[in-house]
This record gives structure tokens, sequence and C-alpha cells, in this order.
């Protein structure tokens, strides 16, 4: 996996520093090369084995299964119906795998043509900060936050059919998915400007540091409405999924630079992207998620990172900047910090 990671570093520098054409034809090269990888990993990766047991033993074919079944390890209909149509036709986990796989990256690919400025670059961000995560681990997630990336384009048109249309497809994947009905509204309702997000940060931070009474109490009345497994609770959670960093969460002060580098950088950076107070707004609502449910560890991951996936669209941006003479730095920089976010989740999952 590291070595597949140092490959990608250095196609995603040697394409994007010079005028190279064909770039689609190497990230989806890219992306196929990702989804065997993921579909064909063994099972010493967390969850892995809970999948494939699933999979093999729990999970009928379309001609046993009903929508009242509950497959182990996980609740959500959509992903449980997607197992049984794989399962009609193979009962080898590995293919199973793979197509959760394949889906999960072409909804990538369509994701980063459609909002990076430097494709290749956005591929290795989303690879250093979420591949492990996600499309090694929690499949689940990271087929349902793919898809939900599509429906940011239609907050712009204003098609709330649409959008509301992925957000359940997402939803059907993966539960926290819906935290995204809100963003809709705010993008739309709410002007977001400076003062808001640097309001809303400050507001977070006091909510991080000396609300968490409140907030423990909010999440214990409402896990049931929102759909929150109680694994993930004071009610019912091990010490190992519940308990986070608090503020002292590395990946909180991450996300705040990226995004105060994003927003003091507005007028800049506006005209590269008509999605760009979207986007900016969107990485605001996960960046205070992930502050005001910072004592939370795999709830306060799971319900901001949705929006954090937006990264292989900011950081790509920002490295737009500079220009050509200096970009194969700002590259490296980009590279040598991401490598460090690589290695902190590759060492975890290890």
């Amino acid at each position: 996996m590291v070595v597949l990671y140092f490959i990608f570093f250095i196609i995603a520098i040697s394409f994007e520093s010079r005028d190279i054409k064909n770039r689609n034809m190497v990230m989806a090269f890219a992306c196929t090369v990702l989804a065997i990888a993921a579909g064909m990993r063994d099972l010493s990766w967390s969850d892995t084995g809970v999948y494939m047991i699933s999979f093999t033993d729990y999970t009928p074919t379309l001609f046993d299964f009903s929508f009242s079944d509950r497959p182990l390890g996980y609740g959500e209909k959509g992903f449980y119906f997607l197992a049984v149509c794989v399962k009609t036709l193979t009962d080898n986990y590995h293919i199973f795998f793979l197509v959760v796989a394949a889906i999960s990256f072409i909804a990538l690919y369509k994701d980063i043509k459609e909002f990076s400025v430097f494709p290749l670059v956005g591929l290795f961000a989303y690879i250093a900060r979420f591949l492990i995560g996600r499309n090694f681990i929690q499949i689940r997630a990271g087929l349902a936050y793919a898809i939900l990336m599509i429906s940011i384009k239609y907050i712009l048109e204003k098609d709330w059919k649409r959008y509301f249309i992925l957000v359940f497809i997402a939803w059907l994947f993966h539960r926290s998915c819906i935290v995204a009905i809100p963003l809709y509204f705010i993008c739309n309702w709410i002007k977001v400007k400076k003062w808001h997000i640097i309001v809303g940060v400050g507001v977070s931070f006091l909510i991080g540091a000396f609300g968490q009474g409140f907030m423990h109490a909010l999440v214990e009345d409402n896990a049931s409405d929102l759909n929150i497994g109680i694994r993930y609770t004071d009610a019912g959670g091990e010490k190992r999924q519940l308990e986070g960093l608090g503020l002292l969460n590395p990946m909180i002060y991450f996300q705040c630079i990226l995004l105060f580098a994003y927003t003091f950088l507005e007028k800049k950076l506006a005209p590269i992207s008509k999605y760009y107070y979207i986007i900016r707004t969107a990485y605001l609502y996960s960046t205070m998620i992930l502050i005001c449910f910072c004592t939370y560890k795999v709830l306060s991951a799971r319900t901001s990172s949705m929006y954090a996936t937006l990264e292989f669209a900011i950081i790509p941006s920002l490295i737009y900047l500079f220009n050509k003479k200096n970009r194969m730095f700002a590259f490296l920089a980009t590279g040598i910090i991401l490598t460090g976010i690589f290695y902190l989740y590759y060492s975890r999952s290890a």
C-alpha cells in the first residue's frame, strides 16, 4: 500500500506540473488500479472480515431475500440490496468488494473531474486523507460519500429534486448522510460571508471546550431519530469507538488552516470555480461538526468527514494560485504534508 501511494505521488506531480494532455485517462487508470487494490485486499484490514462473513454466510440471493432481513454488521438496506444482487451472481466476496470499490471510484472520478482544477492532485489528496479509512475499511461510507459529492452541483443549479434524490440514495448506503439535508438550505438561504465563518468556528471551539455536557445530552436524546448507532454514543459505546481526542485532534487544526486559507483568498479563488462558495460553506459545515463533536471519536469522524472530502477541490485550487515557475515547490510541499497525514492514518490501521 505504501509503495502504491508513492507511485501515485510521483504520477500526480509529474502530470500536473506540466501541460500534459490525457489527464483524465491517467486518472481513470489510477482509479481502476485503486478499485482493484481495494477489492482484492486481504482480511487483515479492519471490518473486512465482518463484511466477508456477512456476505458469504448471511446474505441471501434475490430469490430469498426480504427488506425486513437484518444483515450482519450494518443496517443500511441499500448496501444490503447491493450485496444481495452480487450474491445472486457469485459467492466470491472479493467480487463483492470489487463491485463496491468500482462504484465508489466511478463516482469519485466524476466528483474530482467536476470540482478539481488539478484532478490528479485532487485524487492524491483523497488517497492521503481518506482512501484507507473509506475504501479499505468503512466501505459503506466510501461508497455513500462518493455518491453524495455528486449532489453538490445541484445546489448550485437549485435543483432540489435531484439533490435530495442523491442524498436519499447515499443515505441508503450510509445513514450518516442524513447530515447532508441542511446543507441545501444553508447554501440557498444564507449568503455565508467571512465573518460568519470566523464566528462559526469561534463558537464551535467554545462548544468543544465548554459545551460537551450539552452536546452529549443532544446526541443521547436524538441518537435513534438520527439513526446514530448506539455503539457510538455514551449509552452503549466502547471506549475505542466513543472517546475522541477532544480539541487535541490535529485534524481540527488542519481543517481550520485549509478553511481560513480558502476563505481569505476568496477574490483569487472564486473566479477559478463556480462551486467556490458552496464548497466553502460545505467545508465550514464539516469543520464545525468536527469541533463541536470533538469528544466523540467515530461519531465526529463520520459526520464531519463527508464534506471534508472536498479537500480534493480545495487543495488543488490553493496550489493553482502559485505561478507556473513556483508551482512545483507547491506540489512538493503539499505532497510532504499529505504524506505525513497518510502515514498517520496508515500507522493507525496497520
